[in-house]
This record gives structure tokens, sequence and C-alpha cells, in this order.
């Protein structure tokens, strides 16, 4: 079950900072070539395929960024109320943002280039959602602590700055801001938002849509989705009347239930033949289900019974659950992850957002395919460091 979704913006975040980490490594040999390219994860390798675009050819005398995106670290690429978002943490951002992207793209037959403005919105958001942290930080009066500044200085002294550099040309500032968003973002979450009273908890469940149903499913297509014969189709119909009709006649309803459901339905099991969930599913708004499923279970009061509910599945008999604590405490989780969710959106309607040239003028599958090609050069360069012999208390 999907319990709660964060904005993309933090969920980059800790991306953002563990790919810095992955730089430096536990091996102290690995900051002569820092695994960082964002090829590693998708198609902006350079590509073996004769037919393909030819190669970028790669100025090594230039910074990444001037390579890259023809900036610098300290070029302003949008504001925020008075605040700068400089290239070189924009360009971060952008980077990890392309490279989330590009896990998903090949199972959709799509390339960067396809979705190139939603990925520099996507960026500009995440910025603009990391600084509005740190503003309503210093306006609520939740600045980093002396504790987490001390977490964040050990982080970056256990981080080869300088091995990384090359590959992404960040500032010292925007290492710091990488390192910080986390503990901004719990700061806030603290400070802006309170755990729910049991009302709101009732209120906030009710508007996700959440709720925990069985059923007994008897398929009318099969393994490949293809409709049965319709007399096989008849046969169900049929099966499922005389099931419906024990289950309204059963003195102790539930039980009866579980007991049917555990005979007859062709819901999934597991390889020994069990039932892969037999207390029921638990789920929300954003849940795919197939049509009619949702409307009808959440028709039916707690512990009612449906009658023959129809889809394009088969047929299908519910039972309506009420939620456990369980459930209600995973889900209570995300009632104030949510609630800020909401405070930023307003936060951000009222924010003077401005944005420079050379964000407008950016094109980011150009960008991430030479940002590609400069860190694989980098790589090829390093790597006769990386055989060479490490002499004592440094690194080859």
């Amino acid at each position: 079950m999907k319990i709660w979704k964060r904005s993309l913006a933090l969920l980059m975040a800790g991306a953002m900072a563990l790919s810095l980490f992955a730089c430096a490594g536990d091996d102290p040999d690995a900051s002569a070539s820092p695994d960082v390219s964002p090829s590693a994860s998708g198609s902006a390798a350079p590509s073996t395929d004769p037919d393909a675009a030819p190669s970028i050819d790669v100025d090594l005398s230039q910074g990444v960024l001037e390579f890259s995106a023809g900036l610098s670290a300290s070029d302003v690429m949008l504001t925020v109320n008075g605040t700068d978002i400089p290239a070189d943490l924009y360009l971060y951002m952008l980077a990890m943002t392309c490279s989330s992207m590009q896990q998903y793209l090949p199972y959709f037959g799509m390339t960067l280039e396809d979705v190139a403005d939603t990925v520099l919105e996507e960026s500009v958001s995440l910025s603009i959602y990391h600084a509005l942290m740190r503003q309503k930080a210093a306006e609520l009066g939740c600045l980093l602590t002396d504790a987490q500044h001390e977490e964040i200085r050990k982080q970056i002294e256990e981080t080869d700055i300088e091995a990384i550099f090359p590959y992404w040309g960040l500032s010292d500032e925007s290492f710091e801001f990488i390192f910080s968003m986390d503990h901004y973002y719990s700061n806030v979450l603290e400070a802006a938002t309170h755990d729910p009273s049991p009302e709101e908890l009732e209120d906030y469940l009710t508007s996700k849509g959440v709720f925990r149903v069985k059923h007994i499913l008897l398929k009318t297509v099969d393994d490949s989705g293809e409709l049965l014969a319709d007399s096989a189709v008849s046969e169900k119909k049929i099966q499922a009347e005389d099931l419906l009709t024990q289950l309204q006649a059963a003195e102790d309803m539930p039980a009866k239930f579980d007991e049917l459901m555990n005979a007859h339905s062709e819901d999934g099991r597991t390889e020994d033949g069990a039932l892969a969930a037999p207390d029921g599913y638990v789920f929300d708004g954003e849940s795919s289900l197939v049509g009619g499923f949702r409307e009808a279970a959440l028709e039916l009061a707690e512990g009612e019974l449906s009658g023959i509910v129809e889809t394009d599945y088969g047929y299908h008999i519910m039972l309506r659950l009420p939620l456990t604590d369980e459930d209600k405490a995973e889900w209570q989780s995300s009632f104030r992850p949510d609630a800020l969710s909401q405070l930023l959106t307003q936060w951000q309607e009222s924010s003077a957002i401005v944005r420079s040239d050379a964000l407008s003028n950016l094109n980011v599958p150009d960008f991430y395919d030479r940002l590609a090609a400069y860190q694989q050069a980098l790589d090829a360069q390093n790597a006769p460091a990386e055989s060479a012999p490490v002499e004592s208390g440094g690194v080859g």
C-alpha cells in the first residue's frame, strides 16, 4: 500500500545528498574517480550505435558548468523572494531530476527531450521549495540547531569535496545547502504543523479516500485478460449468486465470508494456494483500481456486505471493513507532511519568483548530454590514477 507521497522536492533531497556521499564512499581510494556520472542511470551515456548522433568532443580545460551549460557557478537562474538560486545549485538539482526521470522514461517509450519542459519546471519547483524552507525557518524561528550544524559539518568533512568539485562545480555554499535540506524540512515541519486530533485524522482519512475491504472474486477473464466463453461467464454469475445467498443467510456473516473467500476467491494466491491478502486490502484515492470497484466499496458502511459487483475482471462480493489502529497510525504519519505541502503551495503562490534569461534559454537534453560526456571524460582522465600505487597518507 502506498501510504503517502511527498512532493518531488522532498524525495529528491535525500537522493542529492546521497549522490555526494557516493562520490566519496568508504574506500579511501574511491575519491580518485567519483562515481557521479548521471549516465550511470540512463541514456546519457555515449551510444555505441553507429547511426546515433556523434559523440560530444569534451574540452576539459573548461569547467563543468561552462562546458555543459555555458554558465558560471554564480550566475543567477532565478530568485525567490529576493533570494538568488545560483547556477551551480540549480543545475545540480536539474541533473538529479533528469537522472531520476530517465529511470522511468524507457517504460513509456520516451526520451528526455520529450519531457524537457517538465523536467526544467520540476527543477524550478525543487529550487523554490528549498529556498522557501530556509526563509520560513527564519520566520518561524526554527533555523538549524548547533547539533544539526555539527552533523552537517561532519558529513561535509567525510565527503571528498576536492574530488567531487570537477564533476559538479559546486561552491562551498551549495554543498552546505544540499547537506542541510533535510534538516530545514524537519525543522519547518515541526514548527508549522501539528499531530492530528482524532477528529482531524478521521476527516483526513475521508479526504484521502482511504478504505479497507475484502472481496470474493470470480474471474470472467483468463490470465491474459481475454474474456472467457459466454457459458463460463454464466457459470461464474450463477456461482456468485449462490455465494451471496449463503452469505446473506449466515448467522455469522464475517466468518462465513472468510470461509467462502478462502475456498472460492480467484484473487491473487501464493504458491501454496493461500490467498495473498486474507485480511483484505487498504486502498486510497490514488490507488489504481478496476472501474466500479472503488465506487461500490465506498457505498458500503463498515461491516456491510455488497451485492454482486461486476467489473472488467469478473464478479466481486465485497465486505467493507473498519480501518485498524495500525492502518490509522500509518496514515497519521502522513498528516503533517501533507499539511506542510499545502502550506508550501500557499507560500509559493504568494512568493515573488523571478526567472533569469539563462534559465529561459537552457536546453535541458543538451545540458544533460554534455554533463554526462564531461563527467565520463573526467573518469577516463582519472582512470590511470586509480590503478597507481597509493602512497602512505595520501590518495593516488
